[in-house]
């Protein structure tokens, strides 16, 4: 049975440090992969998700749990991915997801260069997305979370979220119109 953040973070906050060590291996891979995303370097993202990290477990006797905990580390890997590229957090105002299937790939090479050329076309289409919109996509498609949890992480409200949401939806329609229809 795994033990839930609550219990890890009030063990951690009165000093236990396998705690804190146990949620930093369950979310390591998440804050990196948001941290990647919203720098676009491997390297910096890993710089980031450390600073990330050691800014929770500085922070963490002030956290009071009016959100989760997985929300708090959220927000505090968006604003170190941002102060590591030297920009603040975008402060300004769903994509259909492309499910490839990995059955017969090997069976088809053709088809395999043509799914890796439509990941990478998304790829791009995401990359060029502006910041406010970018890190929408990042939290609710890459991440898988939900409006009120984007809204606690980004300090929006949740209308900000579903207009964000829907905008890079649209635009992002746009751009991979092509290889949709294909």
């Amino acid at each position: 049975m795994e033990i839930s953040d609550d219990i890890l973070v009030r063990h951690a906050q009165r000093g236990a440090e396998h705690a804190f060590r146990q949620l930093v291996q369950r979310y390591n891979e998440r804050i990196l992969n948001v941290c990647f995303q919203i720098i676009g370097n491997h390297q910096d993202a890993e710089e980031a998700a450390m600073d990330a990290f050691l800014a929770c477990y500085q922070g963490l006797a002030s956290f009071e749990g009016r959100s989760r905990f997985s929300t708090w580390l959220y927000q505090i890997a968006r604003r170190c991915s941002y102060k590591k590229i030297h920009r603040r957090p975008p402060e300004s105002e769903p994509i259909d997801e492309l499910e490839i299937s990995e059955d017969g790939m090997a069976m088809q090479p053709d088809r395999n260069l043509q799914e890796h050329e439509i990941r990478e076309r998304v790829e791009e289409a995401v990359e060029a997305l502006p910041d406010h919109l970018k890190e929408v996509v990042i939290f609710y498609f890459l991440e898988g979370l939900s409006y009120h949890e984007i809204s606690e992480i980004l300090e929006r409200p949740i209308g900000t979220v579903a207009s964000r949401i829907n905008a890079a939806r649209h635009l992002l329609q746009r751009k991979l119109q092509p290889y949709i229809e294909e």
